[in-house]
Formats: structure tokens, C-alpha cells, sequence
């Protein structure tokens, strides 16, 4: 058997031995990981050689640094004690305990070689978090080995320089696009110093010593390599900024070579042509090693030698060490000898020193995806052979973002999502909050609305694809899922290289970040910079997010059939792990179509198996809410810091055969959300809203909400679930009741929890406080506790995780009590789950209903949001209530005053001039003035002695205090124009009622004429007296019509907006949306129903035919008003209606729920509103024809007389 034969048998039987071989070669998917099951929630005792491979990448996917120990078997140990006598010793024994152990280096070369491309990418990012290195060079057999670009593309390192400590930045960078300086280390055969231990205690300066490399004195590093001879390592050193603490002033990449030199020449030459210097390391030199060394270039500039002298090292050991060196014509600076006397520690001192040094002096610097010529040139196999194709296609799309501003690109290739797709969004929202309503009609405004919603979808649908869009969309659409897979991957990899190199959005970071820390902050200039961010910002989410406005507006025929098959598409993407955007959080809008047929399409793929388990983790921004989810179920959300894109985002996760009827569902879904209350964003004035509707929508789809407490932000998450908590219980069709976990980060002390139950029941307290407050504001009296709204154990739902990171990052490792505690925490989450046989997952059909109710319901709380928390909204809701009630005293002041002074000028005697009656008006409106001058300050005064009081929160709502000052000059202003029109009105009638009686001093003539008339065209034959009728209304409408000029009141829209006021800040919008014709309403009798009683009835000890009495009485009282109004010789006044209202409101003091109060309401209103337009209809006809009857039988008496004297003189 020659060597290759014999590389690919140990390959082959290693494979064997860990039950490998199946996967081998690339053959292991990232997806068959992610499957939530036993393996992956339990902890399974390694008990054989197959087991290892699944413990160590559920660790590796925990992102715990113990992974690497999961290569003994669990009854090692008993071996270990068996075998601690001598005597008892067997040599066999010895081989049988060697089998049981494996090299944790030939695991991990195992595991890459049977790991697909996008596996092996994945095992990477998380080694690399763990502060492991990765392979840069992987031996596969045939002598052969592959360089693993494909593999460290994800990988993205944040380090700050020395130049940017002052201001706080820092460079972020793929690792294989950085230019770095990179230092190689290898070995000979005969070198009895650890390079691996060196290189740890030389990288782990200053921080706690951490194994980045496995060395030999870790365990199972003393059983022999297998497979990994040949493995190139490559770690990177980051500097925080911290002189201190930095080894290095800039980031330097060391390589590390498994085994000597003489077994691996190719990685060796091609280590040693890439690297700025290399240093061998070596107790004696060989013959073959002195030819391979000799055989090198630039040997002075590049390499080092590092001698360990020993005792018992021969003078021909040193011999041939200073052979070499002088066969290389090495300087003694490049000579580096240990001593006997000196521990490794020591020596790593002086090694660091040397690479500084070498540092200071410049040297070649690495890009390691520019190495790919020197790989191939070698003879070395490149793992992105694969998907060149697609990487092509990438480029050919983005590369208009080169010649381009990012915004402009988007406007050009990503139109969808532009201006018209955000203010459609806002126009949905004011749809169902109609705050802009101002003095429009409500219906005229809404059907405004609606009209230009259409012209928005209209002008959407009429966009064609882009010359980006059509070719994403037709690789998206590729049937080959790895072509697919690799299309993604690629176009992820160029916007992101993109985003990093962009010095414009640098730029606007550096600026927003400056304005934001002034003392005197220009929040219009904070706004501003954040809407550059947004538009500057480009990521394959916004290539998506257009894939799915492309459907979404999709109305044409042919345009439909082109783009049918995107859900298909995007579907598929969910089933294999991709995550799908459920709300986008720049326009705060859902595409629904889109979101349901995608869903619909995954429902149909699983043949209609969908049950769903939601899980939600909500955070302050920067808390590590992403990186919890992703160590919990190994996912990849994105988690740096200051993230342009917003919304939130769903995951679908498998759940393995194993596990379904435990945990009675079929797919968890992970929601991943924004960083809430993200600090430059919540000085805009839309900010908290935002928040609060996105915290509360998320809450809502969950059976689990994990809120994720750092104890720096722990106000701030406090504010958003109050709010939340306070949504709930004003969307009456919230049914579900989601179970709530805190986790409280950077809470490492054993003693953490007994510590923390005071700061717990503090917490817990605070919330119940605010519930109560909020269940008092909406009228729900058996809403006690926070307990009441969402599911939650002080003790059991409380979870203390320790810090992320080991030390200071960027070079400390994830602390493994991170790690643990987080599987611990998800372990207990999914057991009490499957223990709860009670609860029953809904399927995606239902998921989806319950998004468009939940949606729905989220955009009509139109007032709730925008406020920081439960008791701002208690004390503005307060402030509402007694502002309301000045401004009706306010109002029913002027109005008497009004009523008084319009009798005065009716009254006025008839045979005044008009110059008299319009100076009389003209002293009136002065007087007018006067009057509203003198309640305006009033009404001031007591909102200034308003905000004096004492313990009503006042200090919450000071910011609101100029907003009211306003108010009140609005309404003076308002009821001023009123007063004036109205008493204009008053003038003009009493203008036209003198005409009137003028013309009726002359209208005997009139009727004379008119009688006159008729005889001569009626010689032969009399008119009856209805035919005389007749003839005097047209001669009436003809005298009378230039002296009718009072314009009609809509009545019932005025009844309508008093109706709506009325309910203050409550969540009634959704109430008056299919009101209709208001003046048919009330015609049948009031009946209480469960719909509008239930909550009500549940909250008070009241039954069903006792609030129907009550209702009845309220009814027949108000009828009494009515009556009492209408006998009234005046016009319509809103006060009439406010009276009602007020009515139903005393009545209902005991007994108050919104949907049966608006309900009695509306009934009574609709009676009121037949009455109210009658009336009106009536005074508007009085005024004018008060003379008509007594000229009507004028009329008639003339035309008989006349038509007497015609027979007699015939």
C-alpha cells in the first residue's frame, strides 16, 4: 500500500470509528443541526466514539469553549483508576484505552471534511467566537489539502488602533479581506517545545491564560494525530485600544502547521511565501530539513529560528543547528534560543518583543483571499471552486453600488421600498387613528384617504423589475438548492465587504455618534442623519424585503405570472433556515399578501403538518438579545451593534420526529426583533411609539417572550412591557396569555440569585403597580396583577446569566458559564413546555389570522404608544380628562352668552335700519372677544394650577405642558370663528327676515298680479283648491328664493365626532368603521350581548338582565332629554349632544366597559340624531315661512273673489 492508499484508509477507518463515513465527503448540512430534538436539548452522556462528534458540535454551536473536551468517554476515568497500580499494568489494556480516545485535532478535520460548504462556514464563525483557531489549510488525503477561503468568509473581526482610541472607533473587517501582517509557526521533527503552548502564552498576555491552540499538555493532545498532520491553524490577534492591555498596537495574524515540515512541504512553502516572517522551531536539524530550509527565498527577511536548548541535547545536535544557520547566512537577530532555566511563559516575553520589533520595522502584509494564485500555483486545492458562477452573478448586481451613492442605487434598482411604500404605510396607520383629521368631515377624510391608498398601490403595481431584481430573483429562483445557497451567501458576503469600506456610511456613524453626545443636542439634525443611515444602508435583507413588495403589488396579468412562483421560492428558504421579514421596521408596515402566501406555501410543503411554537426575545439595543438567541438554538441573527435595518424577523426551526407530540408542534419559530429604545433614536418624536408598537406585536404572537435585562438598561425594558402589558388589555381580542422569562445578563456571582430576589419582587411589584394602573384606566376592575396579563414565576422565570466575554474583548473568548447557563435556561424552557399537555399550538393558517388581528388591533391603539411607559399615559390620560371638562365649561359659557346675544339681535325692532343692525352686531362680536379673552384665562390658570399639584406624576407629562397652552389658544381661536359665524348668521337672517316682511308689505300686490294671471289663462273653467295650492308655491318659491341663505349642518357627523371625543384616549377607532347611515341606527330595541358584555360581566358581579336594565333606564331617560330639546323654538347645538353623553355616562359609573358603553351609546345617538336633523331641518323652514300660511289664504280669498266678479261681468 503506497502512502496516498494509506492517508485515505486512515481517513476511511477514523471516519468509521467516530460513524462518520456516511457524511464523508461534505455531506453534513448545517440544517440537520439546527433540528431542535433530544440530542439538542438534553445533555447525553459520551458513552461511545460516535457520540463525540454530535457532543462536540452541540457545544461548538452553544458557543461553548469546552467543546474541545467532548473527546473522552464518560467512563474514562474509571480506566484511569483501574489502571492507577502498576502492577496490574497491561500493555494491552494500555492500546484498549488509547482506541477510547481520540486527538480533539483529528475531530476537527474529521468533522470539516464531512461538513457541506455552508456547514463548514458556520463551524468556523462559531470557533472563531470561541477564540479557537480555524483551518486555513485542510488535509483531505493524497498528500493533498485544501485552502479554506469559502469556509473564513464569515468571519468578521471588530478591533479599535491605537490612532482611534481618543474617539471611541474601531474597524470592523472580514478576516479574509484584511490586509494584516501574518506570522507563520512550524516545527521540526525533532522539537521538544510546544509551539502551540508558546503561541497561547504569547497571545494570551495579560488575560486570563486561554488554550487558543491544543497543545500537548491539554487532554487527549498525547494521543497520537491520526488525520490532522498537515492542518494549518490561523488566529488573529485584535487590539482593544487598552496600551495596558495590548501585545500589539494593530491586528497580526499567526498560522500554526500540525506536524513537522518534512510531511507537509507544500503547506510549509506556501506558509512560509505568504507570511511576513516565520519562525521554525527545532531542537536539532536533519539533513532532509536542511534542504528544504536551504531550498527557501528571502530566508534572511523572513525567517526565524527558535532553538530550545535542553539538557542532553549533543554537541552534534548544536552542531547542526549552526550548520543551518550558516548554510542560510542568518544574522544572530534571527536566532531565538530557550533556555533550560527559562518556562515557556518567559520565553513567549521575549518572542512578543521580536514580533514588535519585526513590526516596527514594516514587512510584507497579508490579504488572505489574494493568496488563491500562490495556492493553485502549488498545487493546493481552493474550496471556492464552488459557486463561481454565482459568485459572478453577485458581482454583476452590485456592481452599480460602485460608481453610485447607496441611495440613489436604491431609488433606481430597490424602488418598491422607497417614499411611496412608506407613506402608504403611514396612510394605513392614520386610516385607523384618523389624527389628521382636523375640522374635515370623518368619512370626507377617510374616503381622501382611501382614495389615495389606491393611487399609491396603483402607482406600486405599475413599477417593473430592475436589471438587479430580475437576475436576484432568477438565481434566488434556481432549482439547485446549493446554486441557490451559494447565490445568497455570495451577494451577503459583497454587501456586507461593500458596507465595510463605505466611508460615507462611516461617516454618518462618526457624525450621528458626535451629535448625539453634545450637550446641546439638534434632535431635527439627529433625525435627519438617521433617515442618511437608513437610505445609505444596503444589505441582502433589502433585496429581499423588495422580492417581496414585487409580489405584493403585483396586479397585471403578466407581471402575476412572472413572479407567481417567488413564495415557492421564498418558502423553501424558510424550510432551510433562512430567516423571513415579518414586519419592516423602516416603514412599519407588513406586506400581508406576501407574508401569507409565503406561509401558506411552507403550510402546503409540510403537507399541512404546521403547528408552531413562537418564541420572541425583546432587548434594549446592545444587551446581546441576538447573540441569545443564537447561542440558545445555534442560529445566525444578525448581532452587531447599531444595525440600520429594523423590524423584526422570523426563523423556522424543525423539530425532530423525537420530539413533536412532547413539545405538540412541528416548527419553533424564533422572532428576532431590533434593539429597542436605541439611544439617538429615542429623541425623536416617534421613537417610543415605534417601540412600543413593535414590543407589543411580537409579545402578542408568542407562547414564550424572553426579555432580555441588562441591569444598565432594566429601565428602559421596564417602560416597554409596561406599555405592552397595558396594549394587551385594550385589544379585546388578545387571547392568548404568552409565558414571560426574564434573563438578566452579566449576573455572574453564585450568590446572584439570593441577592437578587429583593431587586426581583421590587420588579415584580413595579409591574403590578403599573397593570393595576392600566386596568384602572380601562375600566377592567378583576385586572389585578401583572400575573393576570402575561404568564410569569418570580421564582421559575428569573434567569441570571453570567458576562458574554472571559476577559476584554476583541481578544477574549465566550466565558463558558455564558454558555452553560444559556443551555441550561433553553432546557428548562422546552421541558416545562412538553410538560404543559394543556396548551395547543396553532397551525400557520391560524398563525396567520392571529397576525392580521394582532396587526390590526396594534394600529388602531392610536394614542397608548406614544408614551413612555404605564404612568405617563395614566397622568396624560388624567390631564385629558379634566382638560376635557374646562373646555366644556368653557364651551356651555359662551354658548349661553351666545344664545342671549342672538335673541337680543332677533328681537331687535324690524323697523331698524340695516346700518343699525350691523353696528349692533359689530359691538356684539367685540363683546364676544371680550368674553372668550377672559374664559381663555381662566381655562389657562387652571391648567398652570394643574401643573402645581402634587403626586399625580406630574413630572412625567411636563414635556406636554406648551402642547396644552396651545390647545387652549386653539379652542379660544375656534370658538371665536364660531361666536362670529354665528352671529353673523343672526345678522343675515334678521337681514333677510326684514326683506321678508318688506316684501310682504307688498305682497297683496303679488297675489293680486299672480290672481290676475290665472284668470286670464283660465277664462272658461275655476282651479281647484288644490290646483290653487300649486300655483301658490311656485309663485312662493319664486318671490321667496333670493331671501334663503342659511346653509343646513351636517348633524350627524358632528354627533359622530362628539361621539368619538367623548371616549377620550380609549381604543375605539376600530368601533366606527362600518357605522353607515348613523340616522338608522336605534330604530329597534337595545339588547345587551355577549359581545359587547362579556368582559364586563366577567370584571363585575352584575347579570345580564340587570345591565339590561340599566341600559333600558338610561334609554328612556335620555329619550326625556330629547323631548325636553326638541320643544325648544332653536336651532341644533353640540351641547345637546354632550348632554346625552354625559348622561350615559353618569348611568354607566358603576359599570364601565368601552365596547358596551360605545355601544349604548351609538343607539342612543342614532335617536338623538333623527331628532337633532328634524329639529334643525325645522328651524331652518320656520324662519322663512312663518307668513306662508297667512298669505296662502290670501291668496285663495283674492282668487275667489276676483273669479266671482269674472262670472259676473261674463
Amino acid at each position: 500500500m503506497n502512502m496516498e492508499e494509506q492517508e485515505v484508509s486512515a481517513i476511511n477507518n477514523f471516519l468509521s470509528k467516530l460513524g462518520l463515513e456516511k457524511f464523508y465527503p461534505n455531506k453534513l448540512t448545517l440544517q440537520s443541526l439546527l433540528e431542535i430534538n433530544k440530542d439538542s436539548i438534553y445533555e447525553e452522556k459520551v458513552e461511545s466514539l460516535e457520540k463525540i462528534p454530535w457532543c462536540f458540535l452541540r457545544k461548538l454551536f452553544q458557543i461553548n469553549v469546552g467543546c474541545r473536551n467532548c473527546i473522552h468517554l464518560t467512563n474514562s476515568d474509571d480506566i484511569d483508576e483501574e489502571n492507577d497500580d502498576l502492577s496490574d499494568f497491561d500493555i494491552f489494556n494500555a492500546d484498549d484505552f488509547k482506541e477510547n480516545k481520540i486527538n480533539p485535532l483529528d475531530l476537527i478535520v474529521a468533522l470539516f471534511l464531512c461538513a457541506d460548504s455552508f456547514l463548514q462556514q458556520e463551524m468556523a464563525l462559531k470557533m472563531s467566537m470561541c477564540q479557537f483557531p480555524v483551518p486555513l489549510l485542510l488535509p483531505h488525503g493524497h498528500s493533498q489539502c485544501t485552502l479554506m477561503l469559502w469556509a473564513l468568509r464569515d468571519i468578521v473581526k471588530e478591533w479599535r488602533p491605537y490612532h482611534l482610541t481618543e474617539s471611541r472607533g474601531f474597524v470592523q473587517d472580514s478576516i479574509v479581506q484584511a490586509k494584516l501582517p501574518f506570522y507563520s509557526f512550524v516545527r521540526l521533527k525533532n522539537c521538544s517545545l510546544s509551539k502551540s503552548e508558546l503561541l497561547n502564552h504569547a497571545l494570551s498576555y495579560n488575560q486570563y491564560n486561554h488554550n487558543i491552540f491544543i497543545h500537548r499538555e491539554m487532554k487527549g493532545r498525547a494521543i497520537t494525530k491520526k488525520i490532522a498532520n498537515g492542518l494549518v491553524e490561523v488566529c488573529w490577534y485584535l487590539p482593544s485600544g487598552i496600551r495596558n492591555l495590548d501585545i500589539f498596537p494593530g491586528p497580526v495574524g499567526f498560522a500554526n502547521l500540525r506536524g513537522d515540515i518534512c510531511d507537509s512541504v507544500k503547506e510549509f512553502t506556501f506558509l512560509f511565501q505568504m507570511s511576513t516572517a516565520t519562525f521554525v522551531l527545532l531542537d536539532k536539524v536533519e539533513e532532509e530539513e536542511h534542504k528544504i530550509l536551504a531550498s527557501l527565498q528571502d530566508v534572511k527577511s523572513k525567517l526565524f529560528l527558535v532553538v530550545n536548548h535542553k539538557k542532553g541535547n549533543t554537541r552534534q545536535d548544536t552542531m547542526s543547528v549552526k550548520a543551518l544557520v550558516k548554510g542560510l547566512n542568518l544574522p544572530n537577530s534571527r536566532l531565538k534560543a530557550k533556555s533550560p532555566r527559562e518556562n515557556v511563559a518567559e520565553f513567549s516575553d521575549k518572542l512578543c518583543l521580536v514580533i514588535s520589533e519585526s513590526l516596527r520595522n514594516g514587512g510584507n502584509t497579508v490579504i488572505i483571499e489574494n493568496t488563491l494564485d500562490k495556492a493553485v500555483e502549488l498545487d493546493l486545492s481552493v474550496d471556492e471552486v464552488k459557486g463561481v458562477g454565482q459568485r459572478k452573478a453577485a458581482e454583476q448586481i452590485v456592481e452599480g453600488i460602485q460608481v453610485q451613492r447607496i441611495s440613489d442605487y436604491k431609488k433606481q434598482q430597490l424602488p418598491l421600498q422607497g417614499d411611496e411604500w412608506k407613506r402608504l404605510s403611514e396612510l394605513e396607520m392614520e386610516q385607523c387613528s384618523l389624527k389628521k383629521a382636523g375640522d374635515v368631515g370623518v368619512e370626507e377624510y377617510k374616503a381622501s384617504l382611501q382614495v389615495e391608498v389606491e393611487q399609491i398601490k396603483k402607482q406600486l403595481g405599475k413599477y417593473k423589475q430592475s436589471r438587479a431584481m430580475k437576475c436576484f430573483i432568477k438565481h434566488l429562483s434556481e432549482n439547485n438548492t446549493e446554486k441557490r445557497d451559494f447565490f445568497y451567501k455570495w451577494m451577503k458576503h459583497k454587501l456586507n465587504s461593500h458596507s465595510q469600506y463605505d466611508t460615507e456610511l462611516h461617516e454618518l456613524h462618526n457624525t450621528l455618534r458626535e451629535e448625539y453626545h453634545k450637550k446641546d443636542k439638534d434632535v431635527k439634525l439627529i433625525a435627519e442623519l438617521d433617515q442618511a443611515l437608513l437610505e445609505s444602508s444596503l444589505g441582502i435583507e433589502h433585496y429581499m424585503r423588495e422580492m417581496g413588495l414585487t409580489y405584493e403589488f403585483s396586479n397585471s396579468t403578466k407581471a402575476a405570472d412572472q413572479i407567481a412562483h417567488l413564495p415557492v421560492v421564498a418558502a423553501e428558504m424558510l424550510l432551510d433556515g433562512y430567516p423571513l421579514e415579518l414586519l419592516d421596521g423602516d416603514a412599519s408596515n407588513i406586506p400581508e399578501r406576501w407574508v401569507t402566501d409565503v406561509l401558506m406555501e411552507l403550510h402546503k410543503k409540510v403537507g399541512e403538518k404546521s403547528r408552531l411554537l413562537v418564541l420572541t426575545v425583546l432587548g434594549v439595543q446592545s444587551t446581546g438579545k441576538s447573540t441569545l438567541l443564537n447561542t440558545m438554538f445555534g442560529v445566525q441573527f444578525p448581532v452587531s451593534s447599531g444595525r440600520c435595518t429594523r423590524g423584526a424577523y422570523m426563523l423556522f426551526l424543525r423539530v425532530g420526529e423525537d420530539m413533536k407530540n412532547e413539545l405538540n408542534c412541528d416548527f419553533i419559530v424564533l422572532i428576532d426583533t431590533e434593539g429597542l429604545k436605541s439611544p439617538h433614536l429615542s429623541l425623536l418624536e416617534e421613537s417610543c411609539k415605534h417601540d412600543n408598537q413593535l414590543a407589543t406585536f411580537v409579545i402578542g404572537l408568542s407562547d414564550v417572550t424572553i426579555i432580555n435585562v441588562a441591569m444598565e438598561n432594566s429601565t428602559e425594558m421596564k417602560d416597554v412591557l409596561q406599555i405592552a402589558t397595558h396594549a394587551f388589555l385594550r385589544m379585546k381580542k388578545v387571547g392568548k396569555k404568552p409565558v414571560c422569562h426574564f434573563v438578566h445578563q452579566n449576573v455572574a456571582a453564585v450568590s446572584a440569585s439570593a441577592k437578587t430576589m429583593t431587586e426581583r419582587k421590587h420588579l415584580l411589584d413595579q409591574l403590578n403597580e403599573m397593570t393595576k394602573t392600566a386596568a384602572e384606566m380601562e375600566n377592567l376592575v378583576s385586572i389585578k396583577t401583572f400575573t393576570d396579563v402575561l404568564e410569569y414565576d418570580m421564582e421559575k422565570n428569573n434567569w441570571n446569566i453570567p458576562g458574554l466575554w472571559r476577559g476584554t474583548p476583541p481578544m477574549a473568548p465566550v466565558n463558558t458559564g455564558y454558555s452553560e447557563a444559556v443551555a441550561d435556561f433553553k432546557r428548562n424552557i422546552l421541558e416545562t413546555l412538553s410538560g404543559d399537555r394543556g396548551r395547543e399550538n396553532i397551525q400557520i393558517p391560524e398563525f396567520l389570522l392571529w397576525i392580521k388581528s394582532l396587526w390590526k388591533a396594534v394600529k388602531y391603539e392610536n394614542f397608548l404608544f406614544s408614551f413612555r411607559n404605564t404612568l405617563a399615559a395614566h397622568a396624560y390620560d388624567k390631564l385629558c380628562k379634566e382638560f376635557c371638562r374646562w373646555e366644556w365649561e368653557f364651551r356651555r359659557e359662551i354658548f349661553s352668552w351666545q344664545k342671549a346675544t342672538e335673541l337680543e339681535i332677533h328681537n331687535t325692532d324690524t323697523e331698524s335700519t340695516l346700518q343699525h343692525l350691523s353696528d349692533l352686531v359689530k359691538s356684539k362680536k367685540s363683546k364676544a372677544s371680550e368674553e372668550i379673552t377672559a374664559q381663555e384665562k381662566i381655562m389657562k390658570q387652571k391648567l398652570e394650577d394643574y401643573y402645581r399639584r402634587k403626586n399625580i406624576h406630574i413630572d412625567l407629562i411636563r414635556k406636554y405642558k406648551i402642547d396644552f397652552f396651545n390647545s387652549i389658544s386653539s379652542l379660544a381661536k375656534e370658538i371665536r370663528h364660531s361666536v362670529n359665524n354665528k352671529l353673523d348668521q343672526a345678522l343675515d337672517l334678521s337681514k333677510k327676515s326684514k326683506e321678508l316682511k318688506d316684501k310682504m308689505n307688498k305682497f297683496t300686490e303679488v297675489v293680486e298680479e299672480q290672481v290676475l294671471q290665472l284668470l286670464s289663462d283660465c277664462k272658461q273653467s275655476t282651479l281647484s283648491d288644490e290646483e290653487l295650492r300649486d300655483e301658490f308655491e311656485k309663485m312662493w318659491t319664486k318671490e321667496t328664493n333670493k331671501v334663503t341663505g342659511l346653509k343646513e349642518q351636517n348633524i350627524c357627523e358632528n354627533i359622530l365626532k362628539l361621539l368619538r371625543a367623548s371616549f377620550g384616549n380609549r381604543k375605539v377607532n376600530e368601533f366606527f368603521e362600518n357605522i353607515g347611515d348613523l340616522t338608522e341606527i336605534g330604530r329597534s330595541s337595545f339588547e345587551v350581548t355577549s359581545s359587547n358584555s362579556s368582559c364586563l360581566l366577567a370584571c363585575v358581579p352584575v347579570s345580564r338582565p340587570t345591565l339590561q336594565d340599566i341600559a333600558d333606564n338610561t334609554i328612556e331617560s335620555c329619550r326625556q332629554i330629547l323631548v325636553d330639546v326638541t320643544k325648544k323654538n332653536t336651532d341644533y347645538h353640540e351641547s345637546f349632544t354632550k348632554d346625552l353623553l354625559d348622561k350615559v355616562e353618569e348611568s354607566l359609573k358603576p359599570h364601565k366597559n368601552t365596547k358596551f358603553e360605545f355601544d349604548l351609546k351609538l343607539h342612543i345617538c342614532g335617536i338623538a340624531s333623527r331628532e337633532f336633523v328634524q329639529m334643525h331641518k325645522t328651524f331652518l323652514r320656520t324662519q322663512l315661512e312663518k307668513f306662508k300660511t297667512q298669505y296662502l289664504l290670501e291668496f285663495l280669498y283674492v282668487y275667489k273673489l276676483r273669479w266671482t266678479d269674472h262670472k259676473k261681468s261674463t
